[in-house]
């Protein structure tokens, strides 16, 4: 589903404390759901190493990113946004984002990470959410459902764990 990068995206890695990342990057995004009244869950497993060598600037980005779109796509009495961080069985970080929102057409889902004929307006953000992923070595993984009683959409990225 997703294309090429257009060009890499220079990093300036170090050991980030991935838990103390993901607080101040959260922190800001849990006080904007509580005044919308949206229930924010962020979860690291046990297996997430305490520290990943990534680009920290470019990561909190990220997932400011796409907590923020999913905190604007949410409807209804019953909104959450999960923000959960694991490590998947390739050894790669796994932060992924996932809303209860109406979810995303099929026929829109297809054309997300696509970079031709890109137009103004057409998720920006998640192109460059994919960039960060695969600057890193990783990459970016969406799946949505429309059905009236199960719908949401998650986006997750990686980061291979070096």
């Amino acid at each position: 589903m997703a294309s090429e990068p257009i060009e890499s995206i220079p990093l300036r890695r170090q050991d980030v404390d991935v838990g103390v990342l993901l607080e101040l990057t959260t922190e800001v995004m849990q006080r904007q759901a509580r005044t919308l009244g949206i229930a924010l869950t962020v979860r690291i497993d046990d297996e997430v190493p305490a520290t990943v060598h990534l680009d920290r600037d470019k990561v909190a980005w990220a997932i400011t990113s796409l907590v923020g779109t999913a905190l604007r796509h949410v409807h209804g009495p019953h909104r959450s946004v999960d923000v959960h961080v694991s490590a998947d069985a390739e050894s790669n970080l796994a932060v992924c984002v996932r809303d209860n929102g109406s979810g995303i057409p099929p026929d829109q889902l297809n054309r997300l990470l696509q970079r031709e004929g890109w137009q103004p307006g057409s998720a920006l953000a998640l192109l460059l959410v994919e960039d960060i992923a695969v600057a890193h070595g990783g990459g970016v993984r969406i799946a949505s459902s429309t059905d009236p009683v199960d719908h949401f959409t998650s986006v997750c990225f990686t980061i291979p764990i070096r």
